[in-house]
């Protein structure tokens, strides 16, 4: 979980009352966040991945002054209407396509505050920005620059500025390869030949996203008005991590004014609206409670909220990323009113909980899988036809595709396995060989059954770096006598692998599996410049 580090003293003056360390330690863990003193006035916080907000000791102090009952109900920030714009050209659609806005005017600016600030822009990045990734901010004094701004994607060689910390100019891939930043996040942009920047009507350039600002507009104590830009692959992300920014600083007194963004006007700190039924809300907490007592609990936990009939209207802050069904407003009302407060009830059930055959043989299977020296991966069992079958060169077979999918990333469920772990060696390849990794997890075929298809539960191994066909052998032969199986390999032909050092696995006549050596096609598809060999296993057929 993230750890941010505050100063207490700055965390009772946002709060609006001399709260004491007892309190902190005995009541403050209820909200989601940890507080572990660490020496005179610092204070080590850990708090929950879902709750981006809480990442900065403003987002922290608003949080506490509504759960401490100090301030209670929705804050309504003013946001100031200005003619501020950025133009966002097609270039970047495929690159990094979604861009988020805002001016903050007016802000008085302390070492602190900006440090708290750097903080929760890196907290960010690191966990909600999935490392850059996802998202990226910039802070920018706009004391230098002049809007409107441009977002677009342009060649490495053709431009250039002169980036924070240093003292010249550089051009785009040089800060790649040279700069501290550069060299961190090149993999982000790794599979692209044009870069995304930002620049403003003069043509210098702000920022090099998702990497490093310029040096001209570092935010410092004399900085008073402040431009926010989040680009990302994720619109709604951007969003939410702009809303978390803006607000931020509107705790420290700053003046939030909208940027038009390809014609849409940002930041939207307009609560979503969520209902929630109290009949649905009683079953579900196992409290008892009026309507009036439950719009009391959720004040406290910063949202508006008013009865209508046998429903509650529910206003769920702009800052808040994880509020998704009306199941985690409960949860929060429940935290409201405390769960000490809660009575326990015993499940009305006949029956002995008790952990399957398959788990068991599962929790076995990984034992060995990590004393082999493999990391277990956790992957997506949505995917799409170019990783399950052109990537592997191979040909569709039946699988389970999606009616109306969102994206083109995920049409379609996994019908095998080891797609997902070449992607996981794709995305890990900036760092050293050798890799290993191993993953257990559900499969879905089309059948003739009432659903239409049926989960299979599955092994997968892959192994980069120096290795061949006798390496992958060699972990059967571990899972044969650690598990006590017997199994037969006879060599076949399957598209992904080399012709000559791959085989079918069989236990009892049965085909159950296959491993091998990656072939040199598939390796190319996935940008992977190292040996592979790989293991798939059916383990409804072995345990």
């Amino acid at each position: 979980m993230p750890n941010i580090k505050i100063n207490i003293e700055e965390f009772r003056k946002l709060l609006g009352t001399d709260i004491d360390e007892e309190e902190l330690h005995e009541k403050a863990s209820y909200l989601g966040a940890h507080w572990n003193h660490v020496e005179g006035k610092k204070w080590d916080v850990e708090t929950y991945p879902n709750r981006p907000d809480l990442l900065s000791v403003e987002g922290l102090a608003r949080a506490y002054r509504g759960f401490f009952d100090l301030e209670t109900g929705r804050e309504d920030y003013r946001v100031e209407e200005r003619e501020i714009g950025v133009k966002v050209k097609e270039s970047v659609k495929d690159v990094r396509p979604f861009i988020g806005a805002a001016v903050i005017r007016d802000i008085e600016l302390t070492d602190r505050i900006i440090n708290g600030m750097i903080q929760l822009q890196e907290k960010m990045h690191e966990t909600f920005g999935r490392r850059r990734d996802k998202i990226a901010i910039g802070l920018h004094d706009m004391e230098e620059i002049e809007p409107p701004f441009t977002y677009r994607a342009v060649e490495p060689e053709k431009v250039s500025f002169k980036p924070l910390e240093y003292d010249r100019n550089m051009q785009l891939g040089e800060i790649l390869d040279e700069h501290e930043k550069g060299q961190e996040y090149a993999w982000i942009l790794e599979d692209e030949d044009h870069y995304p920047v930002i620049q403003d009507s003069k043509d210098q350039i702000l920022s090099f996203p998702p990497i490093i600002n310029n040096q001209l507009t570092e935010v410092d104590q004399g900085t008073s008005d402040i431009f926010i830009d989040v680009t990302g692959k994720d619109r709604r992300t951007v969003q939410k991590a702009l809303n978390i920014l803006a607000t931020a600083f509107a705790e420290r007194g700053g003046t939030i004014e909208k940027v038009e963004v390809a014609g849409e006007m940002m930041p939207d700190l307009q609560p979503e609206r969520k209902t929630v039924d109290m009949e649905y809300f009683r079953s579900t907490s196992g409290l008892d409670l009026e309507p009036s007592e439950v719009i009391r609990r959720l004040e406290r936990m910063r949202y508006g909220a008013e009865r209508n009939k046998g429903e509650l209207e529910v206003q769920v802050p702009s800052y808040r990323t994880d509020v998704m069904h009306s199941y985690d407003i409960i949860e929060d009302a429940v935290i409201a009113h405390g769960y000490d407060d809660v009575d326990p009830v015993m499940p009305n059930l006949d029956t002995t909980g008790g952990e399957k055959s398959l788990s068991q043989f599962e929790g076995d299977l990984r034992d060995i899988m990590t004393g082999f020296g493999a990391l277990e991966a956790n992957t997506y069992i949505l995917s799409n036809e170019q990783k399950l079958y052109e990537r592997m060169e191979t040909e569709k077979r039946d699988t389970a595709e999606m009616s109306n999918p969102l994206t083109e990333d995920y049409t379609m469920v996994r019908s095998w396995m080891l797609p997902s772990l070449m992607q996981a060696l794709k995305e890990n390849r900036h760092h050293p060989y050798p890799q290993n990794f191993f993953e257990v997890g559900d499969v879905v075929r089309p059948d003739n059954s009432a659903e239409g298809a049926s989960n299979r539960r599955k092994l997968a191994y892959v192994a980069a770096g120096e290795v061949d066909y006798n390496d992958v052998r060699g972990l059967l032969q571990v899972l044969e006598r650690d598990l006590g199986l017997d199994l037969e390999v006879r060599g076949s032909r399957h598209d992904s692998l080399e012709f000559d050092r791959s085989a079918v696995i069989e236990s009892e006549g049965e085909e159950i599996g296959f491993m091998g050596e990656v072939s040199e096609e598939v390796r190319d598809n996935w940008d992977i410049e190292t040996e592979v060999v790989a293991l798939e296993l059916d383990l409804e057929e072995v345990r």
